[in-house]
């Protein structure tokens, strides 16, 4: 049920705050940022860092992925739409997404929709957090640039926490 609330309360953000009208500015960012979220889920498969866990009335994974990728697609519409301009006022702004990002997560742990494993922690999550935003933001303004940089940057967080890879 937790999730169902909170898939729902991003689409309604979304559609009061996201920019639905121009989506098609942000349709590549989305997909990138959909297009990590499976790659996580495939390289993790048997070696999982965070999981979604099914809660009723959801009774599979699959749910609990078509809901992360509508709240993904809010995210973007509000967060880019409403990016500002100016170094310090823009830090700001990803400093309150990773903020928002990390307190939905924490206050999913507290449900048990969400756990950590192999040794990841809510301090992993919010480091995890201020990358991916900022590489969201980056994305939408040079697109083929943060594409070649997530791959080295995808190798090292293998790396660092040890997903063995078949």
């Amino acid at each position: 049920m937790a999730e169902i609330i909170g898939v729902s309360t991003w689409i309604l953000a979304g559609f009061r705050w996201g920019d639905w009208r121009n989506w098609h500015k942000y349709h590549a960012t989305i997909l990138y940022f959909i297009l990590g979220d499976v790659l996580y889920y495939y390289i993790t498969y048997n070696y999982r860092l965070w999981s979604l866990n099914p809660t009723p009335p959801l009774t599979t994974e699959l749910v609990c992925l078509v809901g992360e990728f509508l709240v993904f697609t809010s995210t973007i519409l509000i967060y880019l739409r409403r990016y500002p301009t100016g170094h310090f006022i823009s830090a700001w702004w990803t400093s309150l997404w990773v903020l928002i990002y990390t307190a939905n997560e924490w206050l999913l742990t507290l449900t048990g929709t969400f756990t950590y494993d192999n040794g990841w922690t809510l301090f992993d999550s919010f480091l995890f957090n201020i990358l991916m935003l900022i590489l969201l933001r980056l994305h939408n303004i040079k697109r083929l640039f943060t594409l070649i940089l997530s791959i080295p940057i995808s190798i090292i967080l293998i790396i660092l926490n040890s997903i063995p890879i078949k």
